[in-house]
């Protein structure tokens, strides 16, 4: 069983900058943070195996540690001031972010360990968080279009039904934020919250092509779905 020391709320205990930090592979020092962070959760890199444990770092310190074997993210701080500070970073253009995979040994033994959240929804919601109205999170530009490679957890899904209905869509073709706002007449910025944290959850990818046809929208009815499922799991 692993054991992770506490420290005190008042105070942040730093572990050593990411240079100090015996690091597994790391990727592109050319990327940007979120992707660094998507090729971490996909596990698609030019090594044979895969890192599961990292620290993200901001400003020379350790904010949190990620855990891809157990789905859990640790904040080394109590969790609102970390997420709040992810959130604040991820909107700026040129986040002060960077992610340092570690290895195992050295995650037991240096990870400080405030909260303890779920790692994909806790991303996911960091990312809807991290949304501002002039663009999306970097390095995507406006016109991106988006395709779902898989649903994500339930966990995510749960009691956001346009989010149901964005991923019936996106599941099946390629889309950018304003198709998607035309197809199933959502607002701008919950669209683009949507293609963050989506993005940074490695949950979707770019896509070449023809933008999605306006059309009505063939989601109506999983929304229906979903909620007749939803009203038989509650009863």
């Amino acid at each position: 069983m692993i054991r992770f020391r506490r420290h005190p709320i008042e105070g942040i205990q730093v572990p050593p900058a990411p240079s100090q930090l015996p690091l597994a592979t790391l990727p592109s020092t050319g990327l940007t943070f979120v992707q660094q962070l998507r090729i971490h959760l996909t596990g698609d890199s030019t090594t044979s195996r895969r890192c599961a444990h990292a620290a993200v770092i901001h400003d020379g310190a350790t904010v949190c540690w990620l855990d891809t074997t157990s789905d859990r993210m640790m904040t080394t701080a109590p969790a609102p001031i970390t997420l709040t500070l992810l959130q604040k970073v991820l909107a700026e253009t040129h986040p002060a972010l960077s992610l340092a995979p570690v290895t195992q040994e050295t995650f037991e033994q240096r990870a400080i360990v405030s909260s303890t959240l779920a790692l994909r929804p806790t991303l996911w919601n960091i990312g809807l968080a991290a949304t501002r109205l002039d663009r999306l999170v970097t390095p995507l530009p406006m016109d991106i279009k988006l395709r779902l490679h898989r649903w994500p957890d339930f966990r995510i899904l749960a009691h956001r039904h346009d989010h149901f209905r964005l991923c019936a869509l996106l599941i099946k073709q390629g889309a950018s934020v304003q198709a998607c706002c035309d197809i199933l007449d959502l607002p701008q910025r919950q669209v683009q919250s949507f293609f963050n944290a989506a993005f940074l959850t490695a949950y979707a990818s770019p896509v070449l092509g023809e933008d999605a046809p306006v059309r009505s929208s063939p989601t109506d009815g999983l929304v229906n779905l979903w909620r007749q499922l939803r009203i038989r799991w509650s009863a």
